[in-house]
């Protein structure tokens, strides 16, 4: 599993997860230009898996996981709405970081760090937590998806807690115009039931009868294990004295992808997925001046630590 900063993927890896480490490696390099053959010859040559059976086999084996690298580079680039801040160089099996101070480069690079970090460990940086940006974040993307006249909270840890759940919970419900009272529910005590961002498109009469959306936001790589648990009915039953007349619809945020492979099964489980490519194909054009601040004061921190660290690269392997 490549994690930052030292990890390296395997022989058994997918494409995706190459596709993260090669992304990462050109933020590394000096140049912002990472040569794919370079970047897969170490790690594969030290692999207990190899069985290396000759010269020509070996150049077989780097052009294959090179073009299915490449491969996916490209369909990034389509999939995020052409926002994705790497680019294929023409000549040869080499990526390129087209570094530059937009809104897309900085997101992408916040949605590459909080996916290969260790988040529950290390997602503080230039003292702003990583994981309470990504809800933020969800709810801006979010507000984007539902279009015109769309409007967003935050239930999550990035709400201010003062009060409590069930007041944010009485608050949003005001502001919603949907739920009725709040369910006291003295002997249940959550966080946030799950729900971390929710997004709703009304109409200027403010009667119930609407479309709304109950988001829950995950970085790091073990969201897979998170995707069931967000039930927007069971919320409703727990939690309002009066059933919304539409059924809210899961939504997911993830910082890392879904697997291409499992994708169906995943999204099945998941509800409307929203994971890094569809984050940045939704990304406004624009977002609040202070969060747009916030995540690049974080991903300053994450590299002043880890990439130019004494103003030296980090060394993974020697490539």
């Amino acid at each position: 599993m490549f994690k930052i900063p030292l990890g390296v993927p395997n022989l058994r890896s997918n494409s995706q997860e190459w596709a993260d480490f090669a992304e990462y490696s050109a933020l590394e390099s000096n140049t912002g230009i990472i040569s794919l053959h370079n970047l897969i010859k170490g790690p594969l040559l030290v692999s207990d898996e190899i069985d290396v059976s000759g010269i020509e086999d070996d150049t077989d084996r780097f052009n294959n996981k090179a073009d299915d690298i490449l491969s996916e580079i490209v369909r990034r680039a389509k999939e995020t709405g052409n926002k994705y801040p790497f680019k294929p160089k023409s000549k040869g099996y080499s990526i390129e970081y087209k570094n530059s101070d937009d809104l897309n480069c900085w997101v992408y690079k916040y949605l590459l760090f909080s996916t290969r970090l260790k988040m529950s460990r290390d997602g503080v940086h230039n003292g702003l937590d990583g994981t309470k940006l990504f809800e933020r974040l969800s709810a801006e993307v979010a507000k984007e998806y539902f279009g015109n006249k769309a409007q967003v909270d935050l239930l999550g840890t990035s709400k201010s807690n003062e009060g409590g759940f069930r007041a944010k919970l009485a608050q949003l419900t005001k502001r919603l115009g949907e739920g009725g009272k709040i369910h006291l529910n003295k002997n249940y005590k959550p966080q946030d039931d799950n729900v971390d961002v929710i997004v709703w498109k009304g109409f200027s009469d403010k009667k119930p009868s609407q479309m709304i959306g109950f988001g829950q936001c995950k970085t790091g790589t073990s969201w897979e294990t998170s995707i069931s648990e967000l039930d927007t009915e069971a919320f409703c039953n727990t939690w309002f004295s009066k059933q919304p007349v539409v059924k809210p619809i899961r939504m997911f945020f993830s910082a890392q992808y879904f697997p291409n492979d499992i994708w169906h099964e995943r999204a099945y489980n998941a509800g409307l997925v929203f994971d890094r490519f569809r984050i940045m194909d939704y990304l406004p054009n624009s977002i609040d001046a202070t969060l747009f601040e916030n995540i690049k004061s974080w991903c300053v921190g994450v590299t002043k630590r880890y990439i130019n660290k004494d103003n030296q690269e980090v060394s993974r392997i020697n490539l």
